[in-house]
């Protein structure tokens, strides 16, 4: 698997921001790296899932 950022917001290491990527063997599929919501989650989420937060201009500039 070799992942590709395809999105970031600013952080001290540049690197675990929030932000998408991609893998491209899987490109249907995107992995989103969020600050995980509070307990409970305010919106459904099935057994081993998360609610994360995610500025809406990191999904536009990822051109989802």
């Amino acid at each position: 698997m070799v992942l590709r950022q395809l999105a970031t917001e600013e952080c001290k290491d540049g690197f675990t921001c929030p932000g998408v990527w991609v893998d491209d063997d899987d490109p249907d599929h995107v992995i989103v790296v969020g600050v995980v919501r509070d307990s409970p989650s305010p919106v459904p989420v099935g057994p081993g899932e998360v609610a994360v937060r995610l500025r809406r201009q990191t999904v536009r500039d990822a051109r989802l």
